[in-house]
C-alpha cells in the first residue's frame, strides 16, 4: 500500500473522532441551552439574573447527568449503522456467538477488566496522595458528572458509554487503522501500530489529561480483546465491567484497602501484572501467519 493511502485511512480515523466530538457538542448543548434560554426567560420576567444563574448552578449535576444520556444516545443513532454498514461487519454467526461467549472468553474479559480498574484506580491514589493539585480538575469532572450518584450518570457510563465508544474506537477507528497498515511485512507490528492508533484517538476523545492518559492504556487492552475475539463484544463487556466497578462498585471493591501509598502501589502493580500476564498467557492477538483482520 502507498503513504498516500495508508494517510487517507488515517485521516478517516480522525474524521470519525471528530464527528464523535462533534455529537458529543450537539448533545450537550440540546440539553444545557434550552435549559439556559429557560433560566434566562425567567429572568428577564422576574428581573432576577442573580437568582437565575444560581438555579442553573444548583441544577447541573442533574442537567450534565442527563445531557451524558442523550449523548451516549446520538453516538449511537449515528454509529451503530456507520459500523454495521459502513465498515462491512458480517453478521453474528453461531461460531462467532460460541467464540466470543465461550466461558474462557468471559474469564478473560473479567480478570483484565477487574485488573485494569484495580491497576489503574490505585494509580490514580497514588498521584491524589502525592501531587495533588495534578488531580484536581479531573476530580471536579467526575463530581460535576454526578457518577455514583445520579442515576442518568450511571446509566450513561455503565451502559451508554461502554457501547457507544466502542462503536466507535475498536469498531470503526480500528477498521480504519487497520486498513491504514494493511501489507506490512509484520502481522503483529501492524496490528499494535493500528492498536496504538486507536487507543490515542480514545485519550484524545475524553478532552482530560488523566482520563486521557488511562484510557490510552485501556484502548490498547480492549483493541486486543477486539482483535483476539475478532467482535467488539467483548471489548464492550470488559468496558461495561471496567466503568460498572468505577461507577457503581467502588465503595466495597476498595474499602479493604489500607489507606497507604504503598499499599496503593503494590495493588496497582499487581492490576498491572495481572493484566499483562492474562494476555500473554491467552496468546497474541495476531498471529506471524494469519492475515491482519478482525
Amino acid at each position: 500500500m502507498t503513504g498516500k493511502k495508508r494517510a487517507g485511512w488515517i485521516s478517516l480515523c480522525i474524521v470519525t473522532l471528530l464527528a464523535a466530538i462533534c455529537v458529543q457538542m450537539a448533545g450537550s448543548m440540546l440539553v444545557v441551552l434550552p435549559y439556559s434560554v429557560y433560566a434566562g426567560i425567567q429572568a428577564a420576567a422576574g428581573g432576577n439574573a442573580a437568582d437565575a444563574m444560581q438555579s442553573v448552578m444548583g441544577n447541573m449535576e442533574n442537567i450534565m447527568s442527563i445531557a451524558l444520556v442523550v449523548v451516549g444516545i446520538l453516538l449511537l443513532i449515528v454509529f451503530v449503522p456507520w459500523f454495521y454498514f459502513g465498515c462491512g461487519r458480517p453478521r453474528i454467526s453461531v461460531e462467532s456467538a460460541k467464540r466470543v461467549f465461550a466461558p474462557q472468553t468471559l474469564l478473560v474479559v473479567v480478570i483484565l477488566a477487574v485488573g485494569l480498574n484495580y491497576g489503574i484506580s490505585c494509580l490514580l491514589q497514588m498521584v491524589y496522595e502525592t501531587a495533588p493539585q495534578l488531580m484536581e480538575s479531573y476530580q471536579e469532572l467526575m463530581e460535576s458528572a454526578g457518577l455514583g450518584v445520579n442515576a442518568w450518570a450511571n446509566a450513561a457510563a455503565v451502559i451508554l458509554a461502554p457501547l457507544g465508544e466502542e462503536l466507535i474506537f475498536r469498531g470503526v477507528i480500528f477498521h480504519y487503522a487497520r486498513k491504514a497498515v494493511t501489507g506490512m511485512k509484520s502481522p503483529k507490528k501492524a496490528f499494535w501500530i493500528a492498536n496504538c492508533i486507536q487507543a490515542l484517538l480514545f485519550g484524545i476523545y475524553h478532552m482530560n489529561l488523566v482520563q486521557g492518559i488511562y484510557a490510552f492504556g485501556i484502548g490498547l487492552v480492549l483493541g486486543y480483546l477486539c482483535q483476539k475475539y475478532r467482535s467488539v463484544i467483548p471489548a464492550m463487556l470488559a468496558h461495561l465491567i471496567f466503568n460498572g466497578i468505577s461507577t457503581l462498585f467502588s465503595g466495597w471493591m476498595y474499602s479493604w484497602i489500607p489507606e497507604s501509598i504503598v499499599w496503593y502501589g503494590l495493588i496497582a502493580a499487581v492490576g498491572i501484572a495481572l493484566v499483562l500476564a492474562t494476555m500473554l498467557v491467552n496468546g497474541p492477538a495476531v498471529k506471524e501467519n494469519n492475515q491482519n483482520i478482525a
